[in-house]
């Protein structure tokens, strides 16, 4: 949540959302006092509170003491014996500290305390004796205490020194230091389009909505102080003036940097940030405080005019915590003679940094646009959390009032502070929409009936203008820093049933009726008849570009494109599932031992329609396939098996118009019931090779919904039959002229008693163009009684008959 923190060495960020209850009383008078019951309100209504933090918890037992006599251990060179003062009376301890001298204040734990021993094992301290003289306790060092961040001189074998006197013997050593605040560590990821709360002020107007206190009456107020009539030193050129929608700048002059309040430095301390200097720990206390992060600069360092402006491609920057960035092009930085010196909304550099030297200081607050900032973080691979409160979309109100508050904080406390020029500034706080809302709506949403006068008194609580329109209607409008996220009456909903408390709402069940919807387990008989046949699913995305459909040879199809695409190659909707087909050939034919057999479904669209279902197989070889295993016949075969198992008998035929997609000699059409449901084809040999594919590849395109569309054909079991079959094999000799469905057609018309008539073989002879040899078997059957020999022979005759003269 905190700003960048300048530093010449090295930076500190705050943890995201930790906010000190002591920070918010500057704002707030409590009706609720109690840490862990505000944790558990803010859980429920505004975000997770993860842990509660009582800085004073691991100081129990412990106070400030005063060492009032140091004597050398009798049987240690490096050990002492001390007498020291407490809030418990006098104590006699044994201590390894090298800078213990008579009359300064320790940190003391009496018996009882938890400590780390040696700043890793916690232990709690009990009576002992060490080397045989008796301890009552400990002299601690920082990081025994968990103050190494405090005290960072302070550890090993240096115990923490207070300084000498008397001031605060005997206090409890937390109420010493300060460390009595309750600090609340907010999960930000459940507030991510509330840029508002990534700030104090903005959870105290949380608490206030929610009834756990009311606002003081002596709250910090942030107004305009008087600028100088001096224009800056600098021409401010602005290029990319939309990108930044509001801003403040303006310079000073100080003394000294100063040194930072106590205060200050405590709170910032309680929510994990390190004092660096005073005009640094202004800007992060505004940050953290009014959720606006701003940045000062080293006026003198600057050179020339100021440029801000987006980044070209391969420019680079020295940032702050002394590493060189190379920038993608369109970051938001600041430039002048020199270069670049601040990524804006991101990091400063280290060549403008405020530091011991600094005299004239360039003070600006920008609300940038959180895109832009998104875009800079995913380039560069660095986020700071600066950078984190941008992305979410900082209000553009937050840019003044932080900047007002900076100034204020400045003119009290860096010395000799003086504004030397005239406020820059761009830019509104904009204006928030009016919002109707009707009341019964909210019923009907929360299935609980709230009272107009809560409903009001919430949204005034939250800021929120309310004017009554109409019977059971509000227009509503949200206050300037609730404009990112309030858009509708969903949202004002919501807002009502947050503060409302989601446990006041009515526990309700919702009824509906659990009759299963009607089921066509079509498409299952058809999945698991083509797995049967060893085809595996592909599930492909239904995006596609324009290139994959160029290299199906369907450019021409007009596919649907999207507005808003994640790039050109998902940038069109499929108007087919050919391309994804082909596309997973290309990719998986390799890994197949033979020959590769998949199948996919799903909705295709094309410009100007509805679109429709699609179900594609293909069947693909690595190796020059034989007759028997051509890829159009298996694939044939499997799919007037598996619509077979569906309930559909299909037929095929010659394709008159063959698509660009398909070899011209090898297509037909799909019919079901005389109706054309699909195309049945080999790929064309230009399309084989935009995809890789070396040998045949053969596709199948069905109208699932025209399929489905027909009622199936419902299958009758048949009675085993009694009597025996006889079969003999024929082989015959088709030629381009002879259509085999015609011979088959005939051969079957032509005797009553056979049963099946089926391929069962197929040659061609080398050099013989167009010719087939077919066998096929006849089998033979009489429902009544066992065929003889005699019988079988003479109808297989007339079948042998039919054929040659078909």
């Amino acid at each position: 949540m905190a700003a960048c923190v300048h530093r010449a060495r090295g930076l500190v960020y705050a943890a995201p959302m930790k906010i000190s209850l002591d920070w918010l009383s500057d704002f707030l008078v409590w009706k609720e006092e109690n840490p862990r019951v505000i944790a558990d309100r803010l859980t429920v209504s505004v975000g997770e509170v993860e842990h509660l933090v009582a800085q004073g918890a691991a100081l129990a037992h412990c106070c400030v003491g005063k060492v009032l006599s140091v004597d050398k251990h009798p049987n240690a060179d490096k050990l002492s014996l001390c007498t020291v003062e407490t809030d418990k009376g006098k104590k006699r301890v044994v201590c390894g500290g090298t800078n213990l001298h008579q009359g300064m204040r320790v940190a003391f734990a009496h018996i009882g305390a938890r400590v780390l021993w040696h700043g890793e094992e916690s232990v709690t301290l009990d009576r002992a004796k060490i080397r045989g003289e008796e301890s009552e306790g400990m002299i601690c060092a920082a990081e025994e205490l968990q103050l190494a961040a405090q005290f960072p001189l302070c550890t090993g074998h240096s115990i923490i020194d207070l300084g000498d006197g008397d001031e605060g013997v005997g206090l409890s050593l937390a109420q010493y230091l300060g460390l009595t605040d309750a600090v609340f560590h907010i999960d930000n990821h459940a507030i991510t389009h509330r840029a508002d709360l990534f700030s104090h002020i903005g959870v105290a107007r949380e608490c206030v909505a929610l009834g756990l206190a009311t606002w003081r009456e002596d709250r910090p107020r942030y107004e305009a102080p008087p600028f100088s009539s001096k224009s800056l030193p600098f021409a401010h050129k602005v290029e990319c003036k939309d990108l930044v929608p509001r801003y403040l700048a303006c310079t000073l002059t100080i003394d000294a940097l100063g040194e930072t309040p106590l205060w200050m430095r405590r709170r910032l301390e309680a929510v994990g940030m390190r004092s660096v200097n005073l005009p640094v720990d202004i800007t992060n206390y505004v940050t953290v405080e009014i959720g606006m992060p701003l940045h000062s600069f080293d006026l003198d360092d600057l050179q020339g005019d100021i440029r801000m402006r987006l980044s070209k491609k391969g420019e680079a920057i020295t940032t702050l915590d002394e590493v060189e960035r190379v920038l993608p092009e369109g970051a938001l930085v600041l430039s002048d003679r020199k270069g670049i010196f601040d990524l804006m909304g991101i990091m400063g550099g280290l060549r403008s940094s405020t530091k011991e030297t600094t005299k004239r200081i360039y003070l600006h607050s920008a609300v940038i646009d959180p895109a832009t900032i998104r875009r800079t973080i995913i380039a560069t691979g660095h986020r700071t959390d600066a950078a984190t409160v941008y992305e979410k979309g900082i209000p553009p109100v937050a840019a003044a009032t932080g900047f007002y508050r900076a100034l204020q904080l400045f003119l009290e406390h860096v010395p000799g502070a003086i504004v030397t020029s005239s406020l820059d500034s761009w830019g509104d706080d904009g204006v928030p929409p009016s919002i109707p809302l009707k009341l019964p709506r909210i019923a009907k949403v929360l299935g609980t009936d709230i009272p107009e006068s809560a409903v009001r008194s919430i949204f005034l609580s939250l800021g929120f203008d309310v004017q009554k329109k109409g019977e059971d209607a509000l227009t509503v409008t949200p206050p300037l820093w609730r404009m990112g996220d309030i858009t509708g009456a969903h949202d004002l909903i919501e807002e009502v049933a947050r503060i409302y408390g989601y446990d006041a709402l009515d526990t309700r069940m919702p009824s509906a009726s659990i009759t299963p919807p009607v089921r066509d387990h079509r498409i299952a008989r058809l999945r698991d008849a083509l797995k049967e046949e060893g085809f595996f699913e592909v599930l492909p995305l239904t995006l596609i570009g324009p290139q994959l459909l160029k290299r199906a040879h369907m450019e021409h199809v007009s596919a649907p494109e999207i507005e808003n695409a994640l790039g050109e190659e998902f940038s069109l909707l499929q108007p087919s599932v050919l391309p994804g087909l082909l596309e997973h050939a290309q990719e998986n034919l390799r890994y197949s031992a033979g020959h590769l057999k998949t199948f996919s479904w799903g909705q295709v669209f094309e410009a100007g329609t509805e679109g429709h279902r699609e179900w594609g197989m293909l069947v693909a070889c690595k190796e020059a396939p034989g007759v028997m295993d051509d890829p159009l016949l298996l694939l044939k075969r499997s799919l007037f098996y598996a619509t077979r198992m569906a309930g559909h008998q299909l037929s095929s035929r010659t394709l008159r118009k063959v698509p660009s997609f398909a070899h011209p000699g090898r297509a037909a059409e799909v019919l079901a019931e005389d109706t054309v449901v699909g195309r049945l084809f080999e790929v064309h040999p230009a399309v084989r090779s935009a995809f890789d594919l070396p040998q045949r590849c053969a596709v199948l395109l069905l109208n699932l919904d025209e399929l489905l569309a027909l009622p199936p054909t419902a299958s009758t079991p048949r009675t085993v039959p009694q009597y025996p079959a006889v079969e003999y094999d024929v082989t015959i000799t088709c030629t381009p002229e002879r259509s085999v469905a015609h011979i088959l057609t005939q051969a079957r018309s032509g005797c009553d008693l056979l049963e099946r008539l089926e391929i069962v073989d197929l040659f061609q002879p080398r050099d013989a163009q167009g010719i087939m040899h077919i066998t096929l078997r006849c089998t033979y059957r009489a429902p009544d009684r066992t065929l003889t020999e005699e019988e079988a022979k003479r109808e297989h005759e007339k079948v042998v008959a039919a054929l040659g003269g078909a």
